[in-house]
């Protein structure tokens, strides 16, 4: 697996996404269920998505680790 869960990830429009869980299927697919980061809001509320991991790739790059920390402590420093 390339995908980790807890991992930060931003699409072509600086959206951050957060990956929740990455699971392997009985016919060896994977997928991940992340969420997308709501800055300023309870994070129960945003919506969660699930695709296959091939696909998530396409879609999606990791944030490097530091970005990710710096993000996680205060959203508003991080310009991408």
């Amino acid at each position: 697996m390339i995908v980790k869960e807890g991992t930060l990830w931003t699409d072509s429009y600086s959206n951050k996404f957060r990956v929740l869980h990455v699971v392997t299927d009985d016919e060896n697919n994977v997928w991940v269920h992340y969420r997308k980061e709501l800055k300023g809001y309870d994070q129960r509320e945003a919506s969660e998505y699930s695709c296959y991991e091939e696909s998530f790739l396409e879609r999606f790059h990791e944030l490097p680790f530091l970005v990710s920390v710096a993000y996680q402590v205060n959203p508003d420093v991080v310009l991408l």
